[in-house]
């Protein structure tokens, strides 16, 4: 039995996330939800639909995040990370250790962040390792809403 539950995403890092949302506005009508800021990354995204399958775009804020190093690595866009979203993080990677895979990092977010109305706990497998692709592995747990709309882990 696979400790995956679902490709939850396909991440695309981008130079100009204007330009990408156009483009993927106007040849396959997707469907884009509000920008977020990863800030300890450097990073916003956009997620968005097409179809039933989810997406991201991401934009570098910085030169020393990730998709800034991925663009310059690559010479432009492409497929930053697949995500696989797991339903415990520690026990997917205790599997994918068990298995003989290797956790490249581990990224933990501070107490209260969140994204998409969820907190986010994930590891990544190097591309080195997955056949040049990085692989994300996330645990996502809805942030619960008091009667007043604040947010509570």
């Amino acid at each position: 039995m696979s400790y995956i539950r679902r490709l939850e995403r396909v991440a695309l890092a981008v130079p100009n996330l204007d330009d990408a949302q156009h483009f993927f506005e106007t040849w396959f009508g997707a469907r884009f939800e509000a920008e977020e800021h990863i800030q300890d990354m450097g990073i916003r995204y956009r997620p968005f639909m097409i179809g039933e399958s989810r997406m991201e775009l991401l934009q570098s804020t910085r030169e020393d995040s990730p998709v800034a190093k991925y663009l310059e690595a690559h010479g432009g866009p492409g497929v930053h990370h697949i995500t696989f979203e797991v339903d415990d993080l520690d026990l997917a990677l205790e599997e994918l250790q068990r298995r003989g895979g290797r956790v490249a990092y581990r990224h933990t977010y501070a107490p209260g962040i969140s994204f998409e109305g969820f907190a986010w706990r994930e590891a990544f497998v190097h591309p080195n390792d997955a056949f040049g692709v990085l692989i994300h592995l996330a645990e996502k747990r809805p942030i619960q809403q008091d009667p007043h709309g604040r947010g509570a882990d």
